[in-house]
């Protein structure tokens, strides 16, 4: 199991550099050799090196997860001079929803797939939990789905600074803004930004329930990603860099799905009904400072929330690989 650790400090040092790369820009311009890009890359790295050692000699994976995973560093690798030409000729992007960005997104959703398959796939013969890798892994991929929705978490709290008049970013990033709303959140519409979360959560804990038989793993690794986004929130108000809302609601969708012991319709409502509401009452209290949020967004979020259960009964199960495969 040693090799599949690996993979997960792989993983986290991708999750420690992305989150401060993102807290990172709402402060200073972009920098193509930051910190953060250095230790995402570091994380890069090993992830390579240990995907090299698995193409030197089969042990750990078959050949289909090692070639996903392959697939996932070559696109990575495209979109990075993509990228570059991409704020050379548009200027500073001050938005996690850029078309490059979204390649390297699909790039590491697609690595992430490939390492957990070949760890499924390793470790077949032990009955799958929450207390294994398997969490880590769920929640690498739910903290990579979840990543674009950074622009607006980042957002809230930095834009209620600008307001107030005491904003920590540098002087070069004031200057751009001559919209504040807009360009600090992204320029995305505010209601995208809810249906997009409970799209994504929901989609990836039917999955997991769907491939696992597994009703806690989800909610582990939702707990797990709040968990550390609460960690490095509280590391970047201590070095005084811009801090995000953590969204705490999210953790209600998987967890309804673990009370229900079902994935249907109700499930789903329930899940999404709970987190949109809770998260206005947030909103609106004053409680903690989150992102913009409408009370009509919640129709389209509730119907999300009852359409993927709906869909996945229409789906024919499941199956990482044919049965009595071996891994070569």
């Amino acid at each position: 199991m040693k090799y599949y650790r690996l993979w997960v400090i792989a993983f986290l040092l991708k999750f420690i550099g992305s989150a401060w790369d993102a807290s990172y820009h709402f402060k200073y311009l972009f920098e193509e050799y930051s910190i953060p890009h250095i230790v995402n890359t570091l994380g890069f790295a090993l992830g390579a090196y240990l995907l090299f050692q698995e193409w030197r000699r089969s042990q750990f994976m078959d050949r289909f997860s090692r070639n996903l995973i392959t697939i996932g560093y070559v696109l990575f690798l495209i979109g990075i001079p993509l990228d570059f030409t991409y704020h050379i000729a548009y200027g500073i992007d001050l938005t996690t929803w850029s078309p490059t960005h979204f390649i390297y997104y699909i790039a590491t959703d697609i690595m992430i797939f490939g390492v957990w398959r070949g760890y499924y796939l390793y470790s077949r013969d032990v009955k799958p939990t929450w207390k294994s890798m398997h969490t880590w892994f769920a929640m690498f991929l739910l903290e990579c789905l979840m990543f674009p929705n950074m622009q607006q978490e980042n957002g809230a709290i930095s834009y209620d600074q600008y307001m107030q008049g005491k904003s920590i970013a540098s002087p070069e990033i004031l200057d751009l803004i001559s919209d504040p709303a807009s360009q600090i959140f992204g320029g995305i519409p505010e209601w995208v930004y809810p249906i997009y979360s409970v799209l994504m959560v929901a989609l990836l804990t039917v999955i997991i329930i769907r491939i696992f038989r597994d009703f806690n793993i989800p909610v582990m690794a939702a707990a797990l990603y709040i968990l550390l986004r609460f960690v490095g929130k509280g590391i970047f108000a201590a070095v005084h860099y811009p801090t995000s809302y953590v969204p705490i609601t999210l953790l209600l969708i998987p967890l309804c799905y673990l009370l229900f012991r079902k994935i249907n319709w109700l499930a789903g409502l329930t899940g999404s009904l709970s987190y949109f509401l809770v998260l206005y009452v947030i909103h609106q209290s004053g409680w903690l400072i989150t992102p913009p949020l409408e009370l009509w967004e919640l129709v389209p979020v509730v119907l999300v929330g009852v359409l993927v259960p709906v869909i996945n009964a229409l789906v024919k199960p499941i199956q990482l690989v044919k049965k009595n495969r071996q891994p070569a």
